[in-house]
């Protein structure tokens, strides 16, 4: 929060993978740093063979069925990460989870795993130890839980959030699936997609603006920022990538608005 103030970003959300600890302090936080946060999730899922990253805005964090639901998660990203250095004991690494687990904190997963390679020597940087390793169909790859993408939207929404397709190109590069899957996960209940990403060309940008606008979905941004992990990638964007608007984030409070309205008068 502190940095968020110092790079003068209004608002902000959290979207770890599969958590949302550090959400009351974040929020706490953010009053503080005069900073206005809101709370956020990134959950792993699937649609029709495709993988993808749904994200939630606006959650309850302490939701009963929400904290049961990324405790699957939670469970699988350990269970997986086992086999990722399992994989990497048997090409003649010599790592093991609790030198992982004492080196890092939170939710663990490729990127903790490929700073420890680099830590150790074992390459120069955590892109050549995705490159080698990680990647997937790479030789210590090992495939992740995914929810059905009804279910993560579900699982959001139910927690009084509002569900986003996070960086849409990273899905298809080429965008020519892209109208028909925000279509199908619209009918699902998809709310939005991630309009700003630093991988989004400006050439991106407009098509998917487009297709978001078809849809009638809302629009959000991240800068994909992860700490000294990836320090190349400042939080909040840079000029090359674009600075999310204000304006996105105002509408986004107003349709959880509108959410939990609709809510109270179905109750």
């Amino acid at each position: 929060m502190e940095l968020a103030r110092k790079r003068g970003i209004a608002a902000v959300a959290i979207t770890d993978h599969d958590t949302m600890e550090g959400t009351a302090e974040a929020l706490a936080h953010g009053r503080e740093q005069n900073v206005e946060v809101i709370s956020g999730v990134e959950i792993s899922a699937q649609h029709d063979d495709i993988a993808m990253h749904i994200l939630g805005y606006g959650l309850d964090h302490q939701d009963p069925a929400l904290q049961k639901s990324l405790a699957v998660l939670q469970d699988a990203r350990k269970v997986r990460n086992k086999g990722i250095i399992s994989k990497l004991n048997n090409l003649g690494m010599d790592i093991d989870l609790e030198e992982l687990t004492r080196h890092n904190v939170g939710q663990l997963g490729r990127p903790h795993i490929a700073k420890l390679l680099q830590k150790k020597g074992v390459v120069n940087s955590i892109n050549q130890a995705f490159f080698l390793y990680l990647r997937r169909n790479g030789p210590a790859y090992v495939e992740s839980y995914k929810f059905p993408a009804a279910e993560a939207i579900s699982i959001i929404r139910n927690a009084g959030g509002l569900a986003f397709l996070a960086h849409p190109a990273c899905i298809d590069s080429s965008l020519k699936s892209l109208p028909g899957l925000l279509h199908d996960l619209k009918n699902l209940g998809l709310d939005g997609l991630e309009l700003y990403y630093p991988n989004h060309s400006t050439k991106t940008y407009k098509i998917l603006k487009k297709i978001g606008e078809e849809e009638g979905l809302l629009f959000s941004g991240g800068s994909d920022f992860h700490g000294d992990i990836r320090k190349d990638v400042p939080l909040g964007g840079s000029a090359k990538s674009g600075y999310v608007p204000y304006d996105f984030w105002l509408r986004l409070l107003s349709a959880l608005k509108s959410a939990k309205t609709d809510t109270m008068e179905t109750l």
